[in-house]
């Protein structure tokens, strides 16, 4: 009897037990959570990018919100918190509402203008189209740090071309700072740079010169330039 007492105690207690709790798969929390769409900080605003960038006709370019608190600084949002998104100019917006495809036939120097909501903030932007073949200067460059300080000299930092025909020069990019800045013609080898506002615009700068371009290697006398505000001009090739 004392047996089968312990055994019916132990149904008992079997019967009164929680069920085993359902589990769920790893990760679930993270895909199934709602992306964070607050701005980070009350300083600052929403933006696509500081440089509007440059496109080939016929490419892909997938639209990533960013949160700037201060100039210089970008923090990145949650794709999924970009809401209707518009786009104007030579491109087609994709079914995910956030890639902007370029038409194929857009012409080189064409914009399409891209505006698009976080929460109650909205942003916008540019993507300009250009072609490598008929405006090879396109881009980002810059000097090498290590051949300019071994000469005593100062490197330029950034020297931006935009297929718009625009473009920045920087020796000590800070936040949004930039030297001089304006349009600028490349024709038959020759670069001629035409200011039309800055911080500082060398005075002994021809602002015109013939250039050597050898795929992402740039060469340029550093009289076209000028000299910085501190320091020596630098003779070394640009990189991009």
């Amino acid at each position: 009897m004392k047996k089968s007492g312990l055994c019916l105690a132990a149904l008992f207690l079997a019967a009164c037990a929680n069920p085993p709790e359902e589990r769920a798969p790893l990760g679930a929390a993270a895909i199934d959570a709602p992306a964070n769409c607050a701005p980070p900080s009350s300083f600052g605003g929403f933006l696509f990018w500081m440089e509007p960038p440059a496109v080939p006709p016929g490419a892909s370019l997938v639209l990533q919100p960013w949160f700037t608190p201060q100039p210089g600084v970008m923090e990145p949002v949650p794709g999924a918190c970009l809401e209707g998104v518009a786009i104007a100019g030579p491109a087609t917006l994709e079914a995910d509402g956030r890639t902007v495809k370029i038409n194929a036939d857009a012409a080189p120097g064409a914009a399409v203008q891209v505006e698009g909501k976080v929460g109650d903030a909205s942003l916008s932007g540019r993507i300009l189209v250009y072609l490598a073949e008929a405006q090879p200067l396109v881009g980002k460059w810059a000097q090498a740090e290590e051949a300019c300080t071994q000469a005593g000299a100062e490197p330029v930092r950034e020297l931006i071309f935009h297929p718009d025909g625009t473009f920045a020069l920087t020796w000590t990019p800070f936040e949004v700072y930039k030297d001089y800045w304006g349009t600028y013609t490349f024709e038959d080898g020759t670069l001629t740079l035409i200011p039309d506002g800055g911080n500082h615009i060398p005075a002994d700068a021809s602002f015109s010169g013939k250039v050597e371009l050898d795929s992402d290697a740039l060469k340029l006398s550093p009289a076209v330039f000028g000299s910085p505000a501190r320091g020596s001009a630098c003779a070394a090739p640009f990189a991009r």
